[in-house]
Order: C-alpha cells, then structure tokens, then sequence
C-alpha cells in the first residue's frame, strides 16, 4: 500500500520593529523590510500551497493574511505556533541580559531543552505545543501542502524533534529572518510517519 505524501513549508517572519530585543508574545509589528523579506524568500522557493496556517503575532499573521488572500487560500490563526513567552526578559535588550543574566543565558545555548526564562515558558513546553500543532495539520490536512508561518524559536524546536537533532543542536540551526524549511511527511497505512527536510533557505536577504 502506498503512503500517503504531505508537504509543509515552513517559514519565519520578517524583520520586526523594536530593534534587538528578546521578543517573544511582544507583538511587533513587520519593517518594510521584514515584508520585503518575506515576499523575496517567497518568490525564491513557489509552492503550491492549498491553506496557511500562521501564529497570531502580528509579525506572523500579517504576512500570512497577504498570501491567502493574494492566492484565495483558506487562513487558520493558531496559538500553537505562537514564539516562546520569554516572561521578565519580554522586550528587554538581548545585550543587557547577556550582561546581567550571563549564567542564565548560558543554559539557553547549552542545555536549551531544560531552559526556562524568569517567570517565562519553558523550551519543553513550547516544543509540545508545537508538535499538537503539527500533528494536528498531518491529521487534518494529510497529503495537501501547507505554509506556516511561525518564529525562529518554533522552528527550532520543531525541527530538533523531527530530526532527532541533539537538544543543544537547535541554536546551530541558522533560521534569519524569512528562513524556510521545506519537510515532506510520508505516512504509511500504520499512520506511521517519516520526515524527511527536503530544502532549506536560510541565506540572508
């Protein structure tokens, strides 16, 4: 019996507003050249996409509304791709707590699945969402191409899982601003599934 072949683009947002801050739920809004981003790294990697599914930050869904509405794709806003809530670091220079919180930010890079910023989300419990709302999609949407759109630290976390990356090999992953990651998805008649990243554009633009 053959599988069954499903396609998820995912993509990061353009560069925010508000400088070089930890910006996790701080809903900033996209630069002209966060959207010009976006719209360059669309036009690099085409697909032909059958419904988008986008965080609700702003920096996310704005762009993910322009494509569905540009190509008359159905839109789903889902909470689950949300970025990590980074708590009293929220918006704070990412200069100002490597100096204050060196000890902190250490276990960020070393030990990122055992991470959890003051009064924050901890990476285990951004990564478990995230993988419901994967799920989800391959239950729901099996054998359709998707477009994500969703933040540096989702894409991550997402792609340490389905990879069987080491935990501290998810910061060497260079996802810039409008990063892609194209995966397809084989599922078998068990409901199996193999993951295989069949592109990466993580250039710079």
């Amino acid at each position: 019996m053959s599988s069954i072949v499903t396609f998820l683009d995912v993509i990061r947002h353009g560069e925010p507003e508000g400088g070089e801050v930890f910006r996790g739920r701080t809903d900033h809004r996209l630069t002209d050249n966060g959207r010009r981003q976006f719209q360059q790294r669309l036009e690099r990697n085409p697909g032909n996409w059958q419904r988008v599914v986008s965080s609700p930050l702003s920096r996310c869904s704005e762009s993910a509304e322009r494509v569905a509405g540009q190509s008359g794709l159905p839109l789903h806003i889902d909470e689950r791709w949300a970025e990590i809530d980074y708590g009293a670091w929220e918006n704070v220079p990412i200069k100002e707590i490597m100096s204050a919180e060196q000890t902190h930010v250490r276990q960020l890079w070393e030990d990122p699945m055992n991470f959890c910023a003051p009064q924050g989300e901890p990476v285990g419990q951004l990564q478990a969402r995230v993988l419901e709302g994967w799920a989800h999609i391959l239950e729901q949407h099996a054998g359709q191409h998707t477009l994500i759109v969703t933040h540096g630290g989702v894409m991550r976390v997402l792609a340490q899982h389905l990879l069987s990356l080491a935990p501290e090999a998810m910061n060497r992953l260079g996802i810039p601003y409008a990063g892609m990651l194209r995966l397809r998805v084989d599922t078998d008649h068990e409901n199996k599934h193999w993951t295989t990243m069949i592109g990466m554009d993580g250039t710079e633009l």
